[in-house]
């Protein structure tokens, strides 16, 4: 590819015209050959002139790129100009570091290079680029800062650790105690975060432990009960007063490092040497600064510790705390300790500062990334029960993790094999693990601020709480008709939400359906609704040219690229995002995705990578869904006066019978009669069995006029009018039988005092309190 100031002549020649006559840069040679160059002086005009080094070199991404400005301790010569122009970047950065002079002040590289632009270029009208005449105002501005001690034009980011020509090897995740603890001092922890990389340029840390020092020496640690974090064995304040022989061992080894803080009244600078930072520690005096650095550090200094950890906490230009950590390194053996007299200062001449890179690894922090499209506050109060942790699973739960849903429950019975890595968010060295804890663990390494739990249940052998979170709603990508029908059963039965999502047509197109409990069609809905060839239900044909590949032991495998699930899942995942976020739920509940147009179906005429969106109401004909109206239920007040005064006339023996009335065309159920126990019936303070014969004849009549059986009731010994284990298992089956010619069995229960409670209980789904309403008696 040719140079870019072959492609972009008319900007080399801007370049070079302004670098030869730019009033404040003095030109003493300019080359072009691999990159285009420019040797000479800024001149700074203040109390006489005073005239600057430098390099300006321009890379092959010129004008995309600012150009590199390297300050330098003398104006290169023209040999060596020329050389410049014939190298590559990485080999002129490595030509001219050692030649660079620093000034140890902000926006100056670590290799003598000045970052003094900021370019934001996302979806601008074009690239923003800066010509060279800019570049030399700004190269003079800041120069004039430094000489006048006046304050650099700059936004409220500050990158100190850019700006140290030393930097340590490691890395420092600094957690929540180090931004919620007061201005003070004190000592912190920093622990090895090794996952599965042991051999790496920069090591990971984790603030591991902060404690604040009181002014009266005493140590606090500031409410810190548990520390994660830390080697096992120092987990809690106790343990590492405890373990002081473990800790001692282990601060000998990479795994663990102990440091020094202390709070700055203002922004640190970049400090050259030891005394500047004694200074700055000294709120401006050394002597003081030499106190604080005595106090803390003398025990290290006085047996020649090959380093030393600092940190210094400040406000930053929001008012916010901030952290700048640096790495105290010995590199030279001028100065040996004094027994008799701690001569700190001295001794902290034999280490240079390295600045050591820092970021914040606190919830809020974390999450800023998901900033206005996820709302934190809201979806880390949420819970999310993920069932099948397969190909569509894996994925739409570590979306959903890092987005910060607060609680995720991982459910699949199945183990990963190697084979699945070809679609799966785990790889295979997860092979034969079971799919949830490889799952769980991937998503722990992506966001340690979510809660994880795991259950390998098998659905169809297990009730749902067995295995739902308590809490929130459920996602399923199981795609299997006999397991979702009766998972739908269950969470109907039990009140909860569920998206259910599945990849069809080999991954080139998706259904994706929520069923909220009596709001929207249920998946035994859906089914009746593409028998009845509904206007509204999206019928998508499976294509005869991706069918199964094989099935093992009634486990399928369909054809589908990752790259295909991949677009399913994190629509999936969009979908739920906005459900847990959305204040008022929407309508709209079914959602068909294609990637191609169907001829011959509804999505004919559709566009490729389009998305149909429905809102389904329950089907008139599903049982399941119609189990969940609620009914409403009158009574007879001879009815309701005749149980409450069987019930009183044995208060603390229980006493009960059945009921016979009219169910109305909506669904209404009104109570005419209630019979008593029967003169065979069972009755003591812990036991009722109704006299069965009696009762049966009581619906015969009844039935036989046209007031058929529509419930039962019967009375506690004690104030309790809720249904017993007993009580739901009897109405339970009641439902079931078609004999009793009710889906809907109503249960009356009369504490020992003649308070009445009225529950239906409908079959396959679960119970629930209705008033229980006595018509007004005739005048």
């Amino acid at each position: 590819m040719s140079k870019w100031f072959e492609r972009h002549v008319q900007i080399l020649l801007r370049e070079s015209s302004q670098l030869a006559n730019n009033s404040s840069y003095r030109e003493r040679s300019q080359q072009v050959g691999a990159l285009f160059v420019s040797a000479g002086e800024i001149i700074v005009r203040l109390n006489g002139t005073q005239y600057f080094p430098v390099a300006i070199v321009y890379a092959d991404a010129t004008p995309y790129a600012l150009p590199w400005v390297y300050m330098l301790n003398d104006v290169l010569s023209e040999d060596e100009a020329k050389s410049l122009a014939a190298m590559s970047y990485g080999e002129a950065s490595a030509f001219l570091q050692p030649k660079a002079k620093f000034y140890y002040k902000r926006h100056q590289n670590h290799d003598g290079n000045l970052c003094l632009l900021e370019q934001d270029n996302l979806d601008k009208a074009g690239p923003e680029t800066f010509d060279a005449n800019a570049v030399i105002a700004r190269v003079r501005q800041w120069l004039t800062a430094l000489l006048t001690g006046a304050a650099i034009p700059e936004g409220t980011e500050v990158e100190l650790f850019s700006h140290y020509r030393l930097r340590a090897p490691i890395h420092v995740l600094l957690t929540e105690p180090f931004y919620e603890v007061s201005a003070g001092k004190g000592i912190f922890y920093l622990a090895l975060l090794l996952t599965h990389v042991l051999k790496r340029d920069v090591l990971p840390y984790v603030g591991a432990y902060l404690v604040n020092q009181a002014d009266s020496g005493l140590f606090l640690d500031d409410a810190q009960q548990q520390l994660p974090f830390m080697p096992k064995g120092l987990r809690t304040p106790l343990e590492l007063v405890q373990n002081e022989s473990l800790a001692k061992e282990l601060l000998e080894t990479p795994k663990l490092a102990k440091g020094y803080w202390w709070s700055l009244q203002a922004e640190p600078e970049v400090y050259a040497n030891t005394d500047e930072l004694l200074t700055a520690l000294g709120t401006g005096d050394l002597q003081a600064g030499i106190a604080l650095a005595e106090a803390a550090l003398w025990e290290e200094l006085k047996v020649n510790a090959k380093y030393c950890y600092i940190g210094l906490r400040y406000s930053n230009r929001r008012g916010e705390t901030e952290w700048a950590m640096l790495m105290l390194i010995r590199t030279r053996n001028d100065h040996v300790p004094l027994y008799t007299s701690p001569n700190v200062r001295d001794l902290l001449q034999n280490y240079d500062v390295h600045a050591v890179q820092t970021e914040p690894f606190t919830e809020q922090q974390y999450h800023l990334r998901n900033s206005g499209r996820v709302e934190h506050a809201v979806v880390r109060e949420q819970a999310v029960t993920v069932l099948g942790c397969g190909a569509l699973g894996g994925e739409i739960a570590d979306a959903l993790a890092k987005a910060g849903v607060g609680h995720i429950h991982l459910v699949d019975n199945q183990k990963l094999f190697v084979h699945n890595s070809v679609r799966h968010l785990a790889g295979y060295e997860y092979a034969l693990r079971a799919k949830v804890d490889a799952v769980r663990d991937i998503l722990r390494d992506h966001n340690r601020f979510v809660e994880l739990n795991t259950s390998g249940r098998n659905i169809l052998q297990n009730e749902l709480p067995a295995y739902f979170h308590a809490e929130g709603i459920g996602i399923s990508s199981v795609a299997d008709d006999n397991t979702e029908a009766f998972l739908n059963e269950q969470a109907l039965a039990h009140g909860r939400t569920v998206f259910y999502a599945r990849a069809l047509r080999g991954g080139k197109a998706a259904r994706i359906f929520r069923v909220v409990p009596g709001q929207d069609a249920c998946f035994n809905c859906l089914t009746l609704y593409r028998a009845d060839k509904h206007a509204d239900f999206i019928d998508v044909p499976e294509d005869e040219l991706l069918p199964t590949l094989r099935n093992e032991c009634n486990n399928p495998i369909r054809p589908a690229s990752a790259a295909d699930l991949k677009l399913v899942s994190a629509l999936t995942s969009r979908l739920l995002l906005d459900h847990l976020q959305a204040e008022v739920k929407v309508t709209t509940n079914h959602w068909v995705w294609v990637s191609e147009a169907l001829p011959g179906s509804k999505m004919e005429a559709t566009a490729p990578f389009s998305v149909l969106a429905r809102s389904m109401s329950p089907h008139p004909n599903c049982p399941y869904c119609n189990a969940l109206r609620p009914v409403q239920v009158t009574i007879e007040p001879a009815a309701l006066a005749f149980m409450r005064n069987l019930t009183l006339q044995t208060a603390g023996i229980e006493t009960g019978g059945v009921l016979v009335g009219q169910v109305g065309d909506t669904g209404t159920i009104h109570i005419q009669h209630a019979s008593g126990p029967g003169p065979n019936a069972v009755r003591t303070a812990t036991r009722f069995e109704r006299d069965v014969a009696f009762c049966q004849g009581f619906v015969d009549a009844h039935t036989a006029e046209g007031r058929p059986y529509v419930g039962e009731w019967h009375s506690h010994p004690n104030e309790d009018n809720k249904p017993s284990q007993t009580d739901l298992t009897s109405l339970g089956m009641i439902a079931l039988q078609p004999q009793y010619l009710t889906t809907k069995p109503i249960m009356v229960i009369f504490s020992r005092s003649g308070v009445p409670s009225c529950s239906i209980h409908p079959a396959s789904a679960a119970y629930y309190f209705v008033t229980l309403d006595e018509l007004a008696t005739n005048a």
